[in-house]
């Protein structure tokens, strides 16, 4: 038996990045770049316009005024898209659209609202700086530059921006292939009338929702009863095609426990069983090649406990994510229960503020989910010695 903070270590230690890949923008949204970024050109590409106006020389407006405005022959209209090779001579001007290209030889853009135009002349009434409204050729970024960190997470803007760069691939870590495998001969699917002595089976919905929350769609979800060759036969093809695989029940030291016996036959090489904590103390966790694999208790409490502690952290850094779960520390308003040799992880609600509080719940069996959905937290008790009193700090892990 380990402790909590060795389990974590572990699980790091064999835990690395997935190798990456190239995915097209739109279909690397929620992943991570794997490598900087460079830009593949300059930005903007061309000198342009931020406003509807009229592209000029600021010289020709030095002697403007209301009772003197100046007048430049419009040459013509240059709109978003065009490209007019036309070189601006002093004494002229263009109409240029927000986003148009500047003509040569201009070097400001007067709004258009500012001009009064008659019979293709503009007439200009007050002196104007050269670059206003000018947006010019490279002034973000220039080719070659690095416009994206390896590790950024590519939200919607990101996927925006890279690609107002020309850009349609990048190179991302990319989703893991989970599969999940449930046993227990006890199991019913919701929905189902039950036989004497059956449950429902709460634990494969729960878990695939969890990982979807994620974005996560686990590649194979599967309920297997407790029969050695039946879980055999189901892990062997869950372990050939995937990154990750949970397997739920199967993994305490009774006579339908078949789980790990299983594993180890099929070459998974267990780095720890069992950490001290509750709920989810015969927690596995092994490895065969590159694949991991974690073995859940079937208790649904214990299982889900142990993939937001352990699995989540996992597959976040197998995406190239960050690995810790947010923590907070809050003020205990309500006493609590004794304090062993164990990590306790307690269904709490927490009350976030200037003076964050926590109430631990009802209900704080293995077996029971109806605090835990009532619940929006976990209060961490480290092991000790003494019942947890009113008003004491914990750390608080808040849920989804």
């Amino acid at each position: 038996m380990i402790t909590v903070e060795q389990a974590r270590r572990l699980i790091s230690k064999n835990t690395t990045r997935l190798t990456p890949i190239s995915k097209l923008l739109p279909e690397a949204l929620g992943l991570v770049l794997a490598r900087d970024v460079q830009s593949p050109s300059d930005y903007p590409l061309y000198d342009v316009s931020a406003m509807d106006g009229y592209a000029l020389k600021a010289a020709d407006t030095r002697k403007a005024s209301p009772s003197h405005p100046v007048s430049l022959k419009v040459l013509g209209t240059q709109h978003a898209g065009d490209y007019l090779k036309t070189r601006l001579k002093p004494g002229v001007s263009f109409r240029v659209m927000t986003g148009g290209v500047v003509p040569a030889g201009a070097d400001s853009v007067l709004e258009r609202e500012l001009v009064t135009e008659k019979n293709g002349v503009a007439f200009i009434t007050h002196p104007i700086s050269r670059g206003r409204n000018m947006r010019y050729r490279g002034e973000g970024i220039t080719k070659g530059g690095k416009v994206m960190t390896a590790g950024a997470f590519l939200h919607s803007r990101a996927i925006g921006f890279l690609a107002s760069l020309g850009l349609d691939r990048v190179p991302v870590y990319p989703e893991p292939r989970v599969a999940l495998v449930v046993t227990g001969n006890e199991l019913a699917k919701p929905g189902r009338k039950l036989k004497a002595g059956q449950i429902y089976n709460s634990n494969q919905w729960m878990l695939e929702t969890a990982l979807k929350e994620q974005g996560l769609a686990p590649s194979l979800s599967i309920c297997v009863p407790d029969h050695p060759a039946r879980l055999k036969n189901q892990v062997r093809k869950a372990l050939r095609s995937c990154d990750l695989l949970v397997l739920v029940g199967g993994v305490s030291v009774g006579d339908s426990d078949f789980s790990k016996p299983v594993l180890q036959s099929l070459g998974v090489r267990q780095v720890f069983w069992r950490v001290a904590q509750k709920p989810g103390f015969p927690l596995y966790f092994g490895k065969r090649g590159k694949t991991l694999v974690f073995g859940l208790p079937g208790n649904p409490a214990s299982a889900w406990v142990n993939f937001y502690e352990y699995v989540l952290p996992c597959l976040r850094k197998l995406q190239g994510l960050g690995v810790e779960n947010i923590r907070r520390t809050a003020k205990l308003i309500s006493h609590g229960p004794n304090r062993g040799f164990k990590t306790l992880y307690l269904k709490a609600q927490f009350k976030d503020g200037p003076q964050p509080q926590v109430v631990l719940l009802k209900g704080q069996g293995s077996h029971l989910l109806q605090s835990l959905a009532e619940g929006n937290a976990l209060a961490v008790v480290p092991s000790g010695k003494g019942k947890l009193k009113k008003g004491e700090k914990l750390e608080i892990h808040p849920l989804h």
